[in-house]
């Protein structure tokens, strides 16, 4: 079993970006269509969500510093 869904990323994976794009909106879409609208759209809120939330647990940082960075241009002083 593993060695088909191995087989399938990597074949994934080495496909052109813009055949990655198609395939990803055909997912989206069967999404849309299965959940509905707003179902669809906060899972990809959560999606990205958890995406920020690991890659910030990779690096280590603290929650501080994360909100630093992201409103330091914001709020700066000028």
């Amino acid at each position: 079993m593993w060695t088909f869904v191995r087989t399938i990323s990597v074949g994934l994976l080495n496909l052109k970006r813009r055949w990655q794009g198609m395939i990803a909106g055909v997912v989206l879409w069967l999404a849309w269509m299965i959940f509905g609208f707003w179902s669809t759209l906060l899972l990809l809120v959560l999606m990205v969500a958890g995406f920020f939330l690991g890659r910030v647990m990779e690096e280590k940082h603290d929650w501080k510093q994360v909100l630093d960075k992201l409103l330091a241009d914001r709020f700066n002083d000028q």
